[in-house]
């Protein structure tokens, strides 16, 4: 991997490329859901949505807010923090981001 940064540095993803397979977008919405940018606006979404237990067949059951995900369009770019597995994960999808130290 071309990427020389170290552990603990902040690094600037950019999406290139357009994702067409299921686990580089998976491993893309990982990474991206680091910053706090990008996973605010989703997580505001789960946080407006009220629990309403109920009882249904005998057992309670509560309604959970679906899972929203981030649009990963070409040119998005989030700052995340470089771990290890961040590291590993951008080499994985090399093809589809650009990395550049921040």
């Amino acid at each position: 991997m071309a990427l020389d940064v170290k552990t603990g540095q902040t690094v600037k993803v950019t999406i290139h490329k357009t994702i067409n397979r299921a686990a580089a977008r998976k491993t893309i919405e990982r990474l991206f859901m680091k910053d706090k940018s990008v996973a605010a606006p989703l997580e505001a979404r789960s946080a407006n949505f009220i629990p309403l237990p109920k009882r249904r067949g005998g057992q309670i059951w509560t309604k959970r807010p679906n899972k929203v995900h981030p649009a990963l369009n070409r040119g998005d770019s989030a700052t995340i923090v470089a771990t290890p597995q961040a590291i590993r994960d951008l080499g994985s999808v090399a093809d589809f981001v650009e990395a550049a130290p921040h």
